[in-house]
This record gives C-alpha cells, sequence and structure tokens, in this order.
C-alpha cells in the first residue's frame, strides 16, 4: 500500500515486528468492518484483537488506527482527533465529551420533537396535535436574559447569584451558547421589563369595565429605614375575575403627615390615568389616615368623580378594627397569656429541653411533632390565638414534662388556668376565622363582611349576657371598642351582602332582627334598600337606555321622525319625554325589586358569587354593573400588607443600597408576575416565538 493510499500520518519503510502486529491488527479490523456490510458505527465496537469495546466513549467518537499504528480517536461533534492508545485510557475522552460544546448542542436538539412540517412557525408553549414543534431549538440570547430577569424577581435573589461560580456552570450546561451577564446587567433587565409590563398593566386598568377600589398601607424597612407606602388596585374584570395589581411601591420623604399622602396618591392616580375610576378606599385606623382620606376627597370630589358625594370612598380595615377589639380584651389577663409565653421562651431557647419534650410528645402521647409550640407576637392578636391553640394541643405533654423539670414549674398551669386557656381559646376562634376570611385577596370579601361582623357581634352579646366568668370583665372592654367602631354596621358593605343570592335584603334583614329587634331591624333594612336605589340611580346615567338585552326593554321602538310626525307642536313631545323617562327610572329601580324577589339560593351551597352575576349581567345590566363594582371592594387592607413581606426579601442587609426606584420596579413587577402565573403572552406582552 502507498502513502498516498493509506492516507496516514507517515509512510511505513521497515516495519518493526510490533508494526506488523498493528497491521494484522488493523487488517482484522476492516475484515469485521467489511462483513457488518460497511457500517461505521459497527467499526467502534471491536478491539484491534475484535473482541467488543465496553466504553461508553464509542458512541460519541470513532476510532481509527493509522498505519503507523497509533490509535486515534475523533469526536463525532466537534470533530477533534485525541490519542486513544490502550496505555492511554479514556479518561481523557471522558473528560472531553464532557467539555465538548458541540455535544451539549446536539443533546439539546435530541430533545426537541419535530412536527408539523419543516416550515411550521410555532410559538413557545404551542403544541400541532400531540407533538411540539420547535424550528431552532437554542431559546435567543433576549429570551434567556427576560427568563433569568423573571427567575430573580419572582424569587426575590439577590443580583449577585447571577455571577456565583455555580450558576454560571449551570448556565454553561444548560445554554452553552449564552454569554453570561453581570449583576449590573440583571438588574437593568428587570427594571427595563418592569416598564414594559407597566404598560400592560396599565392597559388592563383602563379596560376595566367598572370602577376601581384601593387599599393602601405603609411600611418602614429596618435595615434602611426608609418608609414606603404601598398602593394596590383591586377591581373585576370582563370576564368577572377579581384582579389586584400593586401600582405604587415608592420611598416616602420623612415626616410626611396626611395631606403629603394624600398629593402621593393623587400623583399615582395622575400616572395611571384612573383617577376618574375611584370606588373607595381601604386604609388602616391611624390617624394620619383620616386627614389623607379627608384631602383626597376633597380634591376628587372638585373633579366630580366620586359617586354619592364620596359617601363610601373611605373605608376602615376591618381587619384592623378586630385586632383593636382583641387587644381591649386580652390585657386584661395577661397573667395567663404572659406564663405560657415564658415557658414556651425557655423550651425554644434550650435545645435539649426542647429535643426531649418532642420526644416525650411524640411517643408517650403519640402527638403529631410536626406541630411545633408558637411564641407569639404580642402587638399580633391572631399569634397570640395560634400560640394558645398549639400549647392545649400539647396539654398532657406539657403536664407530665413540667412535672419532672424542676426550673419549669414555676410556669405551670393550674387546672383553673387550663379552663381559662381553654375558654378563651373557643371564643376567640370566632374572631380568628373572621379575620382570615376578610383576609382573602384572591375571592370577594364584600359580601362576607356583614354575615363577620354579625357573628362578632352575637358572640360578644350572648358572652355579656351569660353567667359572670372568667370572659367578662375582657367582653365589657371589647363590647366598648366594638360599638365606637361597629355600633352602625358599615352601609356599603352591609349592600354588598344583598349582592349575595344566597341572602339577599330579606336574610340581611332577618340577622339584624334576631340581634337587635325588628324596629331596629326594618330601619336597617330601609337604609340598605334607599342606598341600593340612590346607587342605581347613578348608575342609570352612565348607561342611558338599557338595551336590547336588558331585562327593563320596552317593547315599543320610538325614533325621533315617528315622533315629529305624530306631534304638530314641540311641548306634546317634551311632555312623552319626561313622562318616559320617569317611565324609565322606574323600570331601572324594578331591577333591583326583580332580583330581591326571586327565590334565594341555597344557603348551604357553595355559591361563586362572580360567576353567579356573570351569567346574570344580561338580565340585570345596570344592577349588575353596580354589584360588579361593590363586590370587588376589600374589606381589609392585607393586601396591600402582603407586600410588605415581599419589601423584606427585597431589601436585606445585603441589598440596602438599592435605590428605591429599583425597590419599587421590583416590588411591583413580582406582583404583576405572580397574578399573571407567568404566562408567555404576558412576560413578552404579546405572543411571540422565543426561537431564534
Amino acid at each position: 500500500m502507498s502513502p498516498d493510499q493509506s492516507g496516514s500520518s507517515a509512510p511505513i519503510r521497515d516495519s518493526s515486528p510490533s508494526q506488523m502486529r498493528s497491521m494484522e491488527d488493523h487488517n482484522i479490523e476492516r475484515e469485521a468492518h467489511n462483513s457488518e456490510g460497511g457500517d461505521q458505527s459497527n467499526t467502534n465496537q471491536f478491539t484491534l484483537k475484535g473482541k467488543k469495546l465496553k466504553s461508553d466513549v464509542w458512541d460519541d467518537m470513532d476510532r481509527d488506527v493509522l498505519d503507523d499504528g497509533v490509535i486515534r480517536a475523533t469526536c463525532h461533534h466537534c470533530k477533534k482527533t485525541l490519542t486513544a492508545n490502550s496505555k492511554s485510557g479514556t479518561s481523557h475522552l471522558k473528560r472531553h465529551l464532557s467539555q465538548c460544546a458541540s455535544r451539549k448542542y446536539n443533546n439539546l436538539k435530541s430533545y426537541c420533537i419535530v412536527g408539523g412540517g419543516g416550515d411550521s412557525q410555532l410559538e413557545c408553549g404551542t403544541k400541532i396535535g400531540n407533538t411540539m414543534s420547535l424550528n431552532r431549538p437554542l431559546p435567543t440570547t433576549s429570551a434567556i436574559r427576560e427568563a433569568m430577569s423573571v427567575f430573580f424577581v419572582s424569587c426575590a435573589l439577590p443580583f449577585s447569584l447571577v455571577e456565583a461560580p455555580g450558576f454560571k456552570h449551570f448556565m454553561s450546561v444548560i445554554a452553552p451558547q449564552f454569554q453570561q451577564v453581570s449583576r449590573m446587567t440583571i438588574k437593568r433587565d428587570a427594571v427595563s421589563n418592569y416598564k414594559t409590563h407597566k404598560a400592560i398593566v396599565a392597559q388592563e386598568l383602563d379596560s376595566a369595565p367598572g370602577r376601581i377600589c384601593f387599599t393602601t398601607d405603609n411600611w418602614r424597612s429596618e435595615h434602611t429605614s426608609d418608609e414606603f407606602m404601598c398602593v394596590t388596585a383591586h377591581w373585576i374584570d370582563k370576564s368577572w375575575k377579581l384582579q389586584k395589581r400593586i401600582i405604587k411601591f415608592a420611598a416616602l420623604p420623612p415626616s410626611l403627615d396626611g395631606s403629603s399622602l394624600a398629593d402621593e396618591i393623587l400623583l399615582c392616580f395622575g400616572e395611571w390615568k384612573i383617577g376618574d375610576k375611584v370606588f373607595s378606599f381601604t386604609v388602616d385606623n391611624a390617624s394620619y389616615n383620616d386627614t389623607m382620606m379627608t384631602s383626597l376627597k376633597r380634591h376628587l370630589l372638585r373633579k366630580n368623580t366620586l359617586l354619592m358625594n364620596g359617601k363610601f370612598v373611605h373605608i376602615r380595615c376591618s381587619c384592623h378594627i378586630i385586632n383593636l377589639v382583641v387587644q381591649a380584651g386580652l390585657k386584661l389577663i395577661d397573667d395567663c397569656i404572659l406564663k405560657i409565653r415564658k415557658m414556651v421562651t425557655h423550651l425554644k431557647h434550650s435545645m435539649p429541653k426542647n429535643k426531649k419534650f418532642y420526644e416525650i410528645a411524640s411517643t408517650t402521647f403519640s402527638l403529631n411533632t410536626t406541630k411545633k409550640l408558637r411564641l407569639d407576637t404580642p402587638i399580633r392578636w391572631n399569634s397570640t390565638f395560634t400560640m394558645l391553640d398549639r400549647f392545649l394541643y400539647f396539654r398532657d405533654a406539657i403536664d407530665s414534662f413540667v412535672s419532672k423539670n424542676v426550673d419549669l414549674k414555676c410556669y405551670r398551669l393550674t387546672e383553673e388556668e387550663w379552663t381559662k386557656v381553654g375558654q378563651l381559646k373557643k371564643f376567640l376562634q370566632v374572631f380568628f376565622d373572621v379575620t382570615n376570611d376578610f383576609s382573602a385577596s384572591k375571592t370577594p370579601t364584600s359580601n362576607i363582611y356583614f354575615c363577620g361582623v354579625w357573628k362578632i357581634h352575637k358572640l360578644l352579646k350572648k358572652t355579656a349576657a351569660a353567667p359572670p366568668s372568667i370572659l367578662s370583665n375582657m367582653v365589657s372592654e371589647m363590647q366598648l371598642k366594638f360599638q365606637k367602631y361597629w355600633e352602625d354596621y358599615n352601609l356599603i358593605l352591609s349592600c354588598a351582602a344583598v349582592f349575595d343570592p344566597r341572602l339577599k335584603l330579606d336574610g340581611v334583614g332577618f340577622l339584624y332582627k334576631k340581634l337587635l329587634g325588628e324596629e331596629s331591624g326594618d330601619v336597617f333594612v330601609h337604609k340598605i334598600k334607599t342606598t341600593l336605589v340612590e346607587l342605581l340611580d347613578e348608575y342609570k346615567g352612565a348607561f342611558g337606555e338599557v338595551g336590547e338585552s336588558g331585562q327593563n326593554t320596552s317593547s315599543s321602538h320610538f325614533n325621533s321622525s315617528m315622533l315629529q310626525s305624530e306631534f304638530d307642536s314641540g311641548s306634546d313631545e317634551e311632555d312623552l319625554y319626561q313622562f318616559m323617562s320617569k317611565k324609565r327610572k322606574a323600570e331601572i329601580k324594578s331591577e333591583l325589586d326583580l332580583y330581591l324577589d326571586e327565590k334565594p339560593l341555597n344557603m348551604k351551597d357553595d355559591v361563586n358569587v362572580l360567576q353567579f352575576w356573570k351569567r346574570n349581567s344580561s338580565r340585570f345590566v345596570i344592577l349588575s354593573s353596580l354589584a360588579r363594582d361593590i363586590l370587588s371592594l376589600p374589606v381589609s387592607t392585607v393586601p396591600s400588607e402582603s407586600a410588605f413581606s415581599l419589601g423584606k426579601k427585597i431589601i436585606t442587609p445585603s441589598r440596602s443600597s438599592l435605590s428605591p426606584t429599583t425597590v419599587e420596579a421590583l416590588a411591583c413587577y413580582e406582583d404583576w408576575l405572580r397574578a399573571a402565573g407567568f404566562e408567555p403572552e404576558f412576560l413578552s406582552g404579546q405572543k411571540k416565538n422565543i426561537y431564534a
């Protein structure tokens, strides 16, 4: 064989015995190859002696024996050639394959199932039949950076993580073609995406079919001492789904008073162009909020944008009122609570005792130790309730453990004290359940306000009328606080209960009369119906004629030419117009009467109130519009307060240098992503192919 024919790296001159053996082995390998019909893949399966190769590296490499006896391995993916002599082993070949960028690219392609034809254009996440088609498997750099931005913002992660070696390694494996970015780049991407999606949220607010309700609260960062205001918008969209978006999470100047807070909110309204859509504002009971709402109401009235002269624009947070009512009573039994608090603290701070206690609880009393004793935060009564609840759960284990530990006997509860704790826990259970109901943000809360307050009112009256007990003094103080805020039930929130098809006006009246008597009940029911009629009158102006799909459309249709042909003088036409207008007004009010006259739904049924009004919106055109706005009204500021938990994740000791602008962008963007469920059409602003 000539050098030209062999294609080897060096011509064969004087053949040594070892070279001759290599030549023979090479011929054996060629014969094995020829016997398999020339299948190149089979060449890699045999050694020089004709034995089958065992290493997995030969699935990705070709094994070639040169004429000089040197064995080479050629990578299928990058075509790089490496030595493959038996003395060299295969470790270096495995190392090459683990680092080969071309191999990673081809592996990624193997996961992509192509279907729908070679020319099919498919968006991310879109399916054709039962297969997924992706023309090009690798996402674009911009798509990867956008996904990274979503990841960092939604998880409130520090931007410095992008520069961590582990994260860089992760990205090099899943996207080897991606050029790594710095922390400043990912921060700029997050702020840029926030600005892009801000326009989407603005469009959602602008297209809201009804009015918008707002909650607001303030929060001070413990790491920067900056005070932030959070403003959250609530509305029911065209699909009758309750929506919530944070529209402001801004740092406030120091020593800000109520009037200045009102100015901040008005600036927010101007920025989002929603000042003419305000229905209500739910705030806590801080004194500066009263000043803020007075100033805000005065400004909005000048623009004539509020319903009923702003009579219902100011809503006090119901959860804060419950907190004040309960705290007024708890301070009278601090001795018992203090003893429990000290014992829980002692157990939590002593790891040996803590471990021993839960061992006894599990082995001796078969208690579920995934539940733990909880220490309360005194200013949060619901945490005190949870502490009492867990303490009672572990009662037997606590008594046993305390009896065996001398230093804990000072915390031991007497039988009378255990009874007291049990009664207190049962009493507070009603407040706890109502608070949880009022704190919902994904379902309406205004329609459950009346029943929640009624339950608390009934409990206080019943306990006060009972024989003297350990709760008597506590209830007296709680009643005083209740009467201060809820002696008169909030009228607009009581109206919301009427829009629950299980309750309606008769149900509200029945409950009120049962608690406060027939006469008071009749007065209250009259006030509710009068308020609803007045509100419907205002909504009538926004709708004009009800339309053909409305319940109250007249069977006769007139136009101006018909009227002019029937009447000689304008006075007759004007008289008819006035008559028909009054008739129309009566018919619009009859929407309410028709709804109230219909049989209520079963109180035990699990009814989706929003879906009920969606189904009946064509029957009650104007009434359903009023229902949409009232049902979107939140009874607590919890939706805004929940943003402060995120704020604590954003502003940490290691991230205290973030500018207020960046903090606002991250807080708002995270809320919007969560509301959208990370849907591709939201992340891009429109449906698009994220692949190159």
